[in-house]
């Protein structure tokens, strides 16, 4: 324990700070080379075990080597201030000796944590659970194949198994189904393995694959053989399992990737392919076979709509629609979801000869299926819809593309009308995007994320070889330089995203290409002065997550340019000019290496968003004289706050407000001579973290309409603030959907007042002791050591399916009220039982919905909390009654 003790010699010493800062420093310093040592031991233990054991770390380690990261880089940063002592207002030598004097005391006890006493390595490897899979459609011909395929599978003397059919046929939905039969039969297999290999695979994506999905970690190891070497000794000590090699398109070398021989090792491949299968040496080789005619058409109904009655003359024609399609499920799918609401005869006859004169006429597009595909694509509704579906094969295959990264580059690319409001324009995107989800052109991967089918992905690629022309290389592995011969005169738009490229080189001559996106590229040699002189019609150019330090002069001229994206660029230091860039929209600098905004930012009249905040506190981005253009919507500072701004008559439209690490703001919106624009009437989004002096929102009276279109409100980690707002603010957030308060430590009270009656006549209220809040869906408090009360008034919010209340000790009553809600309401709850048994409630069903969710000690209140919950809920039903 002599760690903490000295670390404790030196808690004592704080009296005098910045006499001993240098003292202290050079002690920290010393702690610090001690525990990297301890950190290579560690390090090097575990690589060791890896490899010749298969270990893996249990997750106190890895929580402690990720803890020594996070202090390395700390120290970075306190040895670079220390530079600044005395030069810099922010670097004064008490506060510095402050954290210095912590910090060895954060040292001390991750050098005791470091003893692992009981050992490094965790029992179990790391296996993946179930897949998420769609049924099977088809259930005699799905079924059949499922069971050829698991026959082959328990069956000693085959090891390589090739599974084949076109494109669209259900090869990878069949797997999905497999992979987790594999799972419930633990006995048979113990390990289960998925690989996606796609189109241009290698060797090394498919070795990193494998790792990823054993654990085992090789990130930077750039030898093939280094990696085949690892990879045999870790797969060869398991003693039976399967690899799913889904999607592969060419012969690879087994061996060379590191896949052990025999029987212990299964290998099942799924490719469009017969001869794939054959140069493979498969033991055993099955088709998936289409649908018959009935089984199709049970699908094309089915994606119809269960609540679409045809006529017998639609149901005709549909019939023959449905043998278009070839039993192909990706083909019915597509097709019928492109026919939905639709009853009138003429447009499904029309919709049949179509289908029948279908010719895709695209280069290299002559499997069965393109023919069906391109009749989904032609009935997209209009040409915006086909662009804005069309841009999705700009990224690489497999890729989850942010709905609103998607959206924006739509509309800094001019695909959705660029007349009216950028709001409405924002709102435009969401209603093709869903579209199409809705034909399944795109499908919903997750909440806020889409990807496009691989099949529906070379079709587009097919149709963009012509007009529009688009040259894809995304994910391809792509190294070294590339110059003017990989940027034809004819492009209209290129993609080079998530390569290895280092230089771009020349001064390529595209006067269509509109978009440009090289994002996810090293580029750590940079790109020729001249690259961009002749790129005059450049709409988006995208260089977010590269290396480059500077950006070439060229980019000054781009007077089209509509978005340009730096984003997590560390190493870029330098922006030029943009002073010309007058059609800008889009500007994110966030996460990059530069100290001043570039010059000519006043000249961006057209700027609607822009980022400028940094997850890196040495980043600070001086935006202190920045004069906002009119009709701004988004914001995101760093160190910076609105008061600061030269005028704040333009953030009238000011829709999003994300500010971190303000040191100097106090109130978001102060009393000022311009006072009366100060409500921000239009913002939808506001985010307020790390701001050390913040005491609320608004200082004084608001204006009617003040905050009228708050949706999302978010406060993190400001130390002073005893409570958010007012309750006369509070009362106007009719729109609000979320609202999350976390990590303020002085916070009492989350709404101020409402000791007396407060509620304005024409605001939703029942009487005057309540809130209607209709929209509001989900509440979140976290670590607020000093809440005794969220407000004063009953908040009676029927929308509400999510709340999160953790770490708030001192509360005392939840003054929420669900009205009629149901069971839909999930969330968490975290506290001891004295905690919760003591807490006042207005609404006794609030807290029968509250109760399964409380976790005591830990644990979820589970099955037991579940009956006491419906067991008080017949008490308040019969209550009720009696009533």
């Amino acid at each position: 324990m002599e760690f903490i003790w000295e670390a404790a010699k030196y808690t004592w010493a704080q009296y005098d700070y910045g006499r001993n800062l240098k003292e202290n420093l050079e002690v920290l310093k010393t702690q610090m080379r001690e525990l990297r040592t301890r950190e290579s031991d560690v390090k090097n233990e575990l690589n060791t075990a890896e490899v010749m054991h298969g270990k893996k770390p249990k997750g106190e380690v890895t929580l402690w080597l990720e803890n020594v990261e996070k202090i390395t880089s700390q120290m970075t940063t306190i040895e670079e201030d220390y530079t600044q002592v005395g030069r810099h207002f922010l670097c004064s030598p008490v506060t510095l000796g402050k954290l210095v004097v912590k910090k060895i005391e954060e040292v001390a006890k991750l050098r005791e944590k470091g003893r692992f006493s009981e050992g490094l390595f965790a029992h179990l490897l790391p296996e993946m659970g179930n897949m998420p899979t769609t049924k099977l459609v088809g259930k005699t011909t799905a079924e059949r194949n499922l069971e050829k395929l698991w026959e082959s599978l328990m069956d000693d003397e085959v090891r390589i198994i090739g599974v084949y059919g076109m494109g669209g046929v259900g090869k990878t939905t069949i797997m999905t189904h497999i992979h987790n039969r594999i799972l419930q039969s633990s006995r048979i297999f113990g390990i289960t393995i998925w690989v996606t290999v796609s189109q241009d695979a290698n060797i090394e994506r498919l070795q990193k694959g494998i790792a990823i999905a054993i654990g085992l970690e090789f990130s930077h190891e750039d030898d093939e053989i280094r990696r085949s070497v690892k990879l045999f000794q870790a797969l060869k000590r398991r003693e039976k399992f399967v690899i799913i090699l889904d999607d592969m398109w060419k012969k690879i070398s087994l061996e060379k990737v590191g896949i052990p021989e025999g029987n212990a090792c299964k290998i099942v491949l799924t490719t469009r392919s017969k001869n794939v299968c054959r140069s493979m040496n498969c033991q055993k080789i099955i088709q998936v076979e289409v649908l018959s005619r009935e089984e199709a058409w049970e699908l094309f109904k089915g994606k119809l709509g269960a609540d679409m009655v045809l006529s017998p003359e639609v149901e005709q024609i549909a019939k023959l629609v449905t043998e278009e399609c070839d039993g192909l499920p990706l083909g019915i799918i597509t097709v019928a979801s492109s026919m939905r609401k639709k009853d009138d005869v003429r447009e499904w006859r029309n919709a049949l000869d179509e289908l029948k004169c279908s010719m895709t006429e695209i280069e290299g597009m002559n499997d069965e299926v393109f023919p069906i595909l391109k009749f989904s694509y032609d009935r997209l509704k209009s040409e915006s819809v086909r662009s804005c579906f069309l841009y999705c094969a700009l990224f690489p295959e497999d890729y989850r593309i942010g709905d609103e990264d998607l959206i924006r580059y739509w509309m800094a690319e001019g695909l959705i009308d660029d007349t009216g409001d950028w709001e409405k324009k924002v709102d435009k995107g969401h209603t093709i995007l869903n579209g199409l989800i809705d034909v399944c052109m795109l499908v919903r991967c997750k909440d806020d994320e889409v990807v496009m089918h691989d099949l529906i992905r070379d079709l587009a690629i097919g149709i963009t070889r012509k007009s529009p022309r688009f040259v894809v290389n995304a994910g391809i592995q792509i190294r070294g330089s590339i110059g003017i011969e990989e940027f034809p005169e004819d492009a209209d738009r290129i993609s080079f995203m998530s390569n290895k490229i280092e230089m771009l080189s020349g001064k390529p001559n595209c006067p269509k290409l509109s978009t440009l996106l090289l994002r996810k590229n090293p580029l750590s040699r940079n790109i020729s002065p001249e690259f961009f002189n002749r790129m005059n019609s450049l709409r988006v150019l995208d260089l977010s997550d590269t290396q480059i330090q500077y950006l070439p002069a060229s980019v000054s001229n781009l007077e089209n340019l509509h978005a340009l994206l730096l984003n997590n660029c560390r190493r870029l230091r330098e922006v030029p000019s943009l002073a010309k860039l007058k059609r800008l929209r889009i500007l994110n600098l966030s996460d990059t290496d530069i100290k001043e905004l570039p010059d000519g930012m006043e000249c961006l009249v057209n700027l609607k968003e822009l980022y400028v905040a940094s997850t890196d506190r040495r980043n600070i981005v001086s935006c202190n004289s920045l004069v906002l253009p009119d009709g701004i919507v988004k914001l995101y500072m760093y160190e910076c706050d609105l008061s600061s701004l030269p005028c704040l008559s333009h953030l009238q439209r000011l829709q999003t407000c994300i500010i971190i690490y303000s040191r100097s703001m106090e109130w978001l919106l102060p009393i000022r001579d311009d006072s009366t624009i100060t409500s921000l009437p239009s913002i939808r989004k506001l985010s307020l973290g790390g701001i050390p002096n913040l005491r609320g929102l608004c200082e004084g009276v608001l204006l009617p309409g003040s905050f009228a279109c708050l949706r999302y409100l978010t406060v993190q980690y400001c130390q002073v603030l005893e409570n958010v707002m007012s309750l006369e603010l509070f009362q106007h957030l009719q729109c609000l959907e979320y609202i999350g308060i976390i990590g303020c430590s002085k916070m009492e009270e989350v709404i101020k007042g409402g000791e007396e009656a407060m509620v304005e006549e024409g605001y939703n209220s029942i009487n005057n002791n309540t809130i209607l809040l209709p929209n509001l869906r989900s509440f979140h408090l976290v670590d607020l050591g000093k809440l005794k009360s969220i407000c004063k008034q009953v908040i009676i919010c029927p929308s509400l399916n999510t709340i999160v209340i953790k770490g708030c000790p001192r509360l005392k009553k939840i003054p929420l009220s669900l009205g009629n809600s149901t069971s839909d309401v999930e969330g968490e709850i975290q506290g001891s039982k004295e905690w919760w048994d003591a807490l006042e409630w207005d609404d006794p069903n609030t807290k029968t919905l509250l109760l399964p969710f409380l976790k005591v000690g830990g644990q979820v209140g589970g099955r037991r909390m579940k009956r006491r919950a419906e067991e008080e809920s017949e008490e308040v039903a019969s209550t009720s009654r009696q009533q």
